[in-house]
């Protein structure tokens, strides 16, 4: 399918016009994957011995002492159309908070269309075992959607009944909300409904938090993150689909530096006012490929080809073709050439990424954030990296604790 995006050219001299019609990765891939689902028998003992087991093995090996601690908040998406096959090999101790994506939002209503195995997932157990918060990210696609569910206080109260639920059910921390696409004029009742949902969740559930998904530029100025913040825990920025699907020509997903790119994003929000810890500057895992013209940089498109996780990436083009820099964005890339049929790929790899997360340190941002967990299944070099750039294990007092109770249930349940 094709999406739009926040188009940036390699040369600010040939400037593309923004398309505010902006759809995300995520609903790109949300509609991609509809109609799958994961199917997870419900664990009616509470935890299996096969769990412990795996969780009990899952620990030993990472032999990392109760001294670790995050410096950064790490939060990671787990698409739900990934099963066992993937999460089974996540790290869950490099992550502060696990999101579960999604609570579909029926607009109309407040309900949902689809909650995808939330209520039975063992990826969630897994998380809460290694001691990660978990969210239940809601997601409401589309000016029109948005403006009916943000316009009817009835659905919110709905919404709000139905949430408190789920959460329950899991003994899940919080939700992040992740509508996309919001009319200028419901600027103010997006922020009202957040303030009424912070109210049912003080008086209902007290300590749950709420965390906003933002894009990477507010074109239409709908996030108003001073009045928000009071409210919520963490903005995620979604800094990445600078170039997308329907870009005319070329170029990185994530760029670091340039008129339209990561720093430029946070001086922006930065400038709010708002405190930077209570931003996440959430990080791609996956790339676009294009149909070229040529091979240079920048390029005009004549084709958008694919959108390849990281795994794809590496398994199917790193070390079969030259994998190339460029320094305007710090990004690598891979031209394939054919004949008449050329073709680019854009991506992260270990050393762009790297980059990337200095900024939390040059910035003081609360962390980073991914998009989306499972995207490198069979690599663990990007494991190793957060590991690198984020776990302490010196004895530092200043980092991100990890829940306790659920690794102490392991151990107590294995006698360590």
């Amino acid at each position: 399918m094709v999406c739009s995006c926040y188009v940036l050219l390699a040369q600010e001299t040939a400037e593309e016009t923004p398309d505010t019609n902006f759809v995300s990765v995520r609903q790109e891939q949300l509609q991609m994957h509809e109609t799958e689902e994961i199917a997870e028998p419900k664990d009616s003992a509470g935890i299996t011995r096969q769990l412990m087991q795996y969780l009990k093995s899952g620990f030993a090996e990472s032999k990392r002492s109760s001294k670790c601690l995050l410096t950064k908040e790490v939060y990671g998406y787990h698409p739900y159309w990934y099963g066992s096959e993937y999460y089974n090999y996540y790290d869950f101790g490099l992550l502060s908070t696990f999101c579960y994506f999604s609570y579909e939002l029926n607009a109309a209503t407040g309900g949902y269309k689809s909650i995808h195995s939330w209520e039975t997932t063992n990826s969630i157990t897994y998380a809460q075992m290694a001691g990660c918060k978990v969210d239940l990210c809601v997601t409401n696609f589309g000016y029109n959607a948005n403006s009916r569910f943000l316009r009817n206080p009835k659905a919110w109260n709905n919404f709000a009944t139905q949430i408190i639920k789920l959460l329950n059910l899991r003994k899940a921390d919080g939700v992040n909300l992740d509508f996309e696409q919001i009319y200028k004029s419901d600027k103010a009742n997006f922020t009202k409904f957040v303030a009424y949902l912070y109210e049912r969740f003080k008086t209902e559930r007290p300590g749950t938090t709420i965390t906003i998904a933002v894009p990477p530029i507010d074109y239409n100025n709908t996030y108003d993150v001073n009045s928000l913040a009071p409210y919520t825990a963490h903005f995620v920025i979604m800094a990445y689909d600078y170039y997308c699907a329907d870009s005319k020509h070329a170029g990185p997903v994530a760029p670091l530096e340039g008129y339209i790119s990561l720093k430029a994003t946070l001086n922006k929000y930065l400038v709010s006012g708002v405190h930077p810890s209570k931003f996440i500057l959430a990080v791609p895992y996956y790339g676009r490929e294009w149909q070229t013209q040529s091979s240079s940089v920048p390029s005009a498109t004549t084709s958008y080809v694919q959108t390849p996780t990281y795994s794809q990436i590496k398994n199917d083009y790193v070390g079969k073709y030259r994998e190339r820099w460029d320094n305007r964005s710090a990004t690598p890339y891979i031209v394939k050439s054919k004949s008449a049929d050329i073709r680019q790929c854009w991506f992260e790899n270990p050393e762009s990424l790297n980059l990337k997360y200095d900024l939390t340190y040059e910035y003081q941002l609360g962390g980073i954030g991914i998009w989306a967990l499972g995207y490198d299944k069979g690599h663990t070099d990007l494991w190793q990296l957060l590991e690198t750039k984020f776990m302490d294990c010196t004895g530092y007092a200043g980092g991100i604790p990890k829940k306790p109770y659920y690794k102490k249930l392991l151990e107590e349940y294995f006698k360590f």
